[in-house]
């Protein structure tokens, strides 16, 4: 039994290896060209785009991590079917249950893994990348900013300028914090500012700050001068940063602060549990999918791999956006990728059981 068990993991792991290079590449290959491709026309150096991928690349692990699981099982289970060695070890005498334990612990460590990337290593590597993504931005600020386009930073707040003028001076600034479906939080506008490229700040003058609480005016202020940080700063209409990535105290701290009604950090503080728990799931779905194609006489090809892999991500990706948006309820958001592939996995395992 344990040389059984020891071969089965050794059969997974290369596979798994694999799996996880291909998927942090994806992923990294998404960073560059979701914020760094204009950058990288305007001549910037290549040490920082190395240096910022570098950072990236534990955010990167935290969603191939558990997901380079599902491929690895998958395919290495399907290929000892292929080969009869599934029918071997049947007629040996192994159960399902001989096939499950190996599984469920190599699930487990993967999910131990992931969940301590996400909590320890994420948050301190996110830093640094911002940090990183400061000097990209002041080593190329033409890359981003443009008259009339909204911008957001690292604290997801969206950024309007009106006008822009030669020496890094602009006018008329608007500074958004979005509360979700109440409306915004945090309303700031300066009447001018200008660059400073040595302290990485943006420096306002002529403030109007207006606090909202359930889109009802709490506070309404004026000052003379302000100091935005040029952090994480970014094209386009992105709403919030990877609240998952957050610590776990920080993201309690920013829900308790907002009355504790923000979809998008509820949904967050679910996934955060429930992606590396999707580990353990992965591995039950794997073992059902193979032992149901084996007593089907049929067997899954690397297609066939890659699509089960996919509706994975594509599920993640819906019922997050669903969830940050409030359609969704945060629990259902979070969890509702694992949910379906326990839920099949379960029932084919049952199925292939009693068989």
């Amino acid at each position: 039994m344990k040389r059984f068990s020891t071969y089965l993991i050794r059969e997974i792991m290369p596979l798994y290896g694999a799996g996880l290079v291909a998927f942090m590449l994806a992923l990294l290959g998404l960073f560059l060209v979701n914020l760094l491709a204009d950058v990288l026309a305007r001549g910037v150096p290549a040490g920082l785009v190395a240096e910022y991928l570098l950072y990236k690349l534990p955010s990167a692990a935290g969603s191939a991590i558990p997901l380079a699981l599902l491929f690895a099982t998958l395919l290495g289970l399907t290929r000892l079917s292929q080969d009869s060695e599934v029918k071997a070890a049947l007629l040996l005498g192994l159960s399902p249950r001989q096939f499950v334990a190996p599984l469920l612990t190599l699930g487990a460590v993967v999910s131990a893994i992931s969940f301590l990337n996400n909590e320890v290593i994420v948050p301190w590597s996110q830093q640094r990348a911002s940090e990183v993504e400061k000097d990209i931005l002041l080593a190329s600020p033409d890359a981003f900013l443009e008259e009339g386009s909204f911008f957001t930073d690292a604290l997801g707040r969206s950024i309007y300028i009106e006008s822009l003028a030669p020496g890094g001076k602009f006018k008329n600034v608007t500074v958004i914090q979005s509360g979700g479906s109440s409306g915004p939080r945090e309303v700031i506008s300066a009447g001018s500012g200008e660059l400073d490229e040595k302290a990485g700040i943006w420096r306002l003058s002529d403030i109007h700050f207006a606090t909202y609480r359930n889109s009802r005016l709490v506070l309404d202020a004026k000052a003379k001068t302000a100091t935005l940080p040029v952090r994480q700063l970014s094209a386009g209409g992105n709403t919030n940063p990877e609240l998952t990535y957050l610590p776990f105290r920080e993201l309690l701290s920013r829900i308790r602060n907002g009355g504790g009604k923000q979809s998008a950090e509820w949904t967050a503080l679910h996934r955060k549990f429930a992606e590396p728990i999707a580990a353990i799931t992965f591995a039950l779905f794997a073992l059902a999918i193979t032992l149901v194609s084996f007593r089907g006489a049929f067997s899954l090809g690397l297609v066939s791999v890659l699509f089960l892999t996919f509706i994975y991500y594509a599920t993640w990706s819906v019922s997050n956006t669903l969830g940050a948006q409030g359609t969704l309820p945060a629990w259902i958001a979070g969890w509702l990728p694992v949910f379906l592939y326990a839920l099949a996995g379960s029932i084919l395992l049952g199925i292939s059981w009693r068989r």
